[in-house]
C-alpha cells in the first residue's frame, strides 16, 4: 500500500500541475482555500477544499479536427449540507460556439463554492461575419464573467434572459437586451486603450439590472471591477499569480491567493 502511495506522490510530481493556497476574511472569521490540478492524459484531474466543504473533479478535452473542439468537465462534492456536483461542457464547430454549466449545491460556501440550489449557464455565440457576433444567454445563479473577476457579488439567486449583437470596426461594441427578472439594455466596449496594448473591457447593464463590469488587462497584470445595485461590488488585482480581492455584499470580506504552476 505504501509503495502504491509513493508511486502515486511521485507520478503527481512528475505531472504538470498548479497550486493555489489563498486566505478569505469576513465578519465571521478566516477561511483557508486550497486548489490543485494535475495533467492527466489528454485531460487534467482537480481537488479543491475549504472548511466545510471539499470537491474533485476532471476536466478534459477532444479535438474534432476540421469540424471544431469539445471540452467536458465534472466536478463531484461533499461537505455541510450534502452532496453536490457539477458538469461542463464547451465547445465550437464552424461560426457556432457554446458553453453550458449545470450544478446544483445544497448551499453556498465561500470563497470556494459561492453557487447554492440549482444553477446553470448556457451561452451561444454565432460569428454571422468576421466582425459580427451574436449572442444568447440562458443563466440561474451563475456569474456573467470569468473567475478572473472573482466572486462577483449582486447575482446571487439572479435569473437571466441575454440577447446581445458585437461588431468589432477596430474596438469590438456590444448591444443587447436582457431579462432578470425586469428588462434592462446591454452596453459594451473592449478594445486597446494604450500605446502598449493595453485592453480595456467594459460591460454596463441599465434598467431591470443596474451593474458595471470592467477589466483592464496589462501584461502580466489586470484590474477588475464589479459593481452593482442595489449596493454590492468587488475589486481584484491580479500581479502574475497573485490575486487580491475586496468586495462588500452584505459585509464587506477580503480574499489573497497565490498559485503555484511546475514544471
Amino acid at each position: 500500500m505504501r509503495a502504491w502511495a509513493l508511486c502515486l506522490l511521485l507520478g503527481l510530481a512528475l505531472a504538470q500541475g498548479r497550486l493555489e493556497a489563498g486566505l478569505y476574511g469576513a465578519p465571521g472569521g478566516l477561511t483557508p482555500a486550497l486548489e490543485a490540478a494535475f495533467s492527466l492524459g489528454e485531460g487534467e484531474v482537480y481537488a479543491k477544499g475549504q472548511v466545510g466543504r471539499g470537491a474533485l473533479g476532471y476536466l478534459g478535452s477532444l479535438s474534432l479536427g476540421p469540424l471544431g473542439f469539445l471540452a467536458y468537465g465534472v466536478q463531484g462534492e461533499v461537505g455541510e449540507g450534502g452532496v453536490g456536483g457539477a458538469l461542463f461542457l464547451e465547445g465550437g464547430a464552424g461560426p457556432v460556439a457554446l458553453e453550458g454549466r449545470l450544478g446544483f449545491r445544497p448551499q453556498a460556501a465561500l470563497p470556494l463554492f459561492p453557487e447554492a440550489s440549482f444553477f446553470g449557464r448556457l451561452a451561444l455565440r454565432y460569428r454571422a461575419s468576421p466582425k459580427e457576433v451574436l449572442g444568447l444567454e440562458v443563466a440561474q445563479n451563475v456569474p456573467p464573467r470569468p473567475p478572473s473577476f472573482g466572486l462577483q457579488p449582486g447575482w446571487e439567486g439572479a435569473f437571466r434572459l441575454e440577447g446581445s449583437y458585437a461588431f468589432r470596426p477596430e474596438a469590438t461594441y456590444t448591444l443587447g437586451l436582457g431579462v432578470s427578472p425586469w428588462p434592462y439594455a446591454l452596453l459594451g466596449f473592449k478594445g486597446e486603450v494604450g500605446e502598449e496594448g493595453e485592453v480595456l473591457d467594459l460591460l454596463l447593464r441599465l434598467g431591470g439590472v443596474n451593474r458595471l463590469e470592467a477589466g483592464l488587462y496589462l501584461g502580466e497584470a489586470s484590474l477588475h471591477l464589479t459593481l452593482s445595485y442595489p449596493w454590492a461590488g468587488s475589486f481584484v488585482v491580479w500581479l502574475g499569480d497573485l490575486g487580491l480581492e475586496a468586495g462588500y455584499h452584505h459585509a464587506p470580506y477580503a480574499w489573497v491567493r497565490y498559485a503555484w504552476r511546475w514544471p
